[in-house]
């Protein structure tokens, strides 16, 4: 019998159920090779290691986190969806959050970078100015995001370090108002960059 011929997104695909039923530090070559009836010898054409299977993994949940919205949006308005939609598939996958720059970046994450810089820049900000925005808001997705997990997990009264599942409506008011407390200070901080003085790009 032919073994079965198996593509780059597969390995990716088995990588994520593994990640998902047995956590990161149970990730490896041969366990998603046997998943897939392949031998580990086979994942290495597409990936020269588990981190390279790892990158590859993360970049699939950010293109699957959809985090863009309509660019004929304002950019303030464009800037708290991105935000808001970054919270919500943190808070639903809590577990990417020690990857994030931990690994390098990958098609879509250069996607999100790239468009985001681009946003700001048609709005009026220098490079830098976009830039340094991009980085708060990062910042401060995560953080709210593994906030709203610890305050879950203590709701829950589950011990520190247990895996928690997320809440059946993951988009809830109550959920985004964390993310949007800060994102309106970060915007209000922008705002008045684009009134103040500019510096050279």
């Amino acid at each position: 019998m032919a073994k079965p011929v198996r593509n780059k997104q597969s390995y990716i695909d088995a990588a994520i159920a593994v990640i998902r039923d047995e956590g990161f530090e149970s990730l490896s070559m041969r366990k998603v090779a046997a998943k897939l009836g392949v031998s580990a010898m086979a994942m290495y054409k597409h990936f020269p290691n588990k981190d390279a299977l790892l990158s590859s993994a993360l970049d699939d949940f950010i293109g699957r986190a959809d985090v863009l919205p309509d660019k004929d949006m304002d950019w303030d308005v464009w800037l708290a969806e991105v935000a808001r939609r970054m919270f919500l598939a943190l808070s639903e996958e809590i577990d990417w959050v020690p990857l994030l720059g931990a690994l390098g970046a990958g098609e879509q994450a250069a996607k999100v970078t790239a468009q985001f810089i681009e946003k700001l820049r048609h709005a009026g900000f220098t490079s830098l100015q976009a830039t340094d925005a991009y980085f708060a808001l990062i910042q401060c997705v995560i953080g709210a995001a593994c906030l709203q997990v610890s305050l879950r997990a203590e709701k829950q009264g589950l011990l520190k370090g247990a895996s928690v599942k997320p809440p059946a409506k993951a988009g809830s008011a109550a959920q985004r108002l964390q993310i949007d407390i800060s994102m309106a200070l970060i915007i209000s901080a922008l705002r008045r960059q684009l009134d103040g003085p500019q510096p050279a790009s």
